[in-house]
């Protein structure tokens, strides 16, 4: 019996080396097709600079006033559209999940919306409501749809044995969000937030490329891609895609955090989201004297 319960144990352990491991050769597969068609096919125009000139303007860009202002600029229009959209499609999935004739009349639109390409999207949306607004909305739309259809999936894949369990026993309502509603939804809420917001940070930048808001991820694409700086516009999508992977981590490690029955590693997570806690406040106590 000991050995059978270790077992798992030793299996899940291996698991996550093996993920790591894999992880990071991919990395390195994903750095040698860069540097190979850095050297090669387009070592003549400049388009796709090597990855150690792409490191040092990465550090120059970073040392710069302008990294913070833009990158804040872009996270907080992507965190503020994704909250817009995530909470109003829970609220309409968890309606339409009880009604189903909202889901049917909601059904067509959704479709619109999916169906609809991106850049016409941005192009006639950016003539309605102006360069400053444009990428919140257009994020709106695109995540809404997706974040929706995912989420009335999850909520209609609950089990209704154990409802009806919880009915026969007389459990309060209370009682049945959390321990059957929220431990049955939390991992397909936080598998959803997760590729959404990767979605709409994406999308947020492409509007802010197409909007010419203020200073942004997008913005500085763009100005770096008319002065002919195709480096230093290359390096802002690397940094555009390494902050789209830092957000999701943390997603990720949030997601863990509040599903304690499915990631028995709380310590270790809790000493994670302590330690930025730490890192913030030292800065902003820093900044402020």
């Amino acid at each position: 019996m000991i050995f059978i319960m270790q077992k798992p144990l030793k299996n899940k352990k291996f698991s996550a080396l093996t993920k790591f491991i894999f992880a990071g050769l991919g990395l390195l597969v994903i750095i040698a097709v860069w540097w190979i068609l850095a050297d090669t096919k387009f070592k003549s125009n400049g388009i796709i600079p090597a990855p150690p000139l792409i490191l040092q303007i990465i550090i120059q860009e970073i040392q710069k006033p302008i990294f913070s202002k833009a990158v804040n600029a872009t996270i907080s229009r992507s965190i503020y559209s994704f909250i817009i959209a995530f909470l109003s499609s829970t609220l309409l999935a968890i309606i339409s999940s009880r009604v189903k004739s909202v889901h049917a009349f909601l059904r067509p639109f959704m479709t619109v919306f999916r169906a609809m390409p991106t850049m016409a999207l941005i192009i006639i949306l950016l003539m309605i409501v102006g360069s400053k607004t444009l990428p919140v909305v257009i994020a709106f739309l695109i995540v809404f749809p997706l974040s929706y259809e995912n989420m009335h999936e999850a909520i209609c894949g609950i089990d209704n044995r154990l409802l009806q369990m919880a009915r026969v026993f007389k459990v309060s309502h209370v009682r049945q969000l959390f321990t059957i509603h929220l431990p049955s939804v939390l991992p397909y809420m936080f598998a959803c937030i997760v590729s959404g917001f990767g979605l709409n940070l994406k999308v947020v930048i492409a509007a802010e490329i197409m909007g010419l808001p203020t200073i942004s991820i997008g913005y500085l694409i763009l100005t770096t891609k008319q002065e002919f700086d195709f480096s230093t516009s290359f390096a802002w999508l690397v940094i555009a895609v390494v902050l789209s992977y830092i957000c999701e981590f943390l997603l990720r490690m949030l997601g863990r955090l509040l599903m304690p029955w499915k990631y028995p590693d709380q310590k270790n997570i809790k000493r994670f989201f302590a330690s930025i806690y730490r890192f913030f406040k030292e800065k902003l106590l820093g900044d402020a004297k």
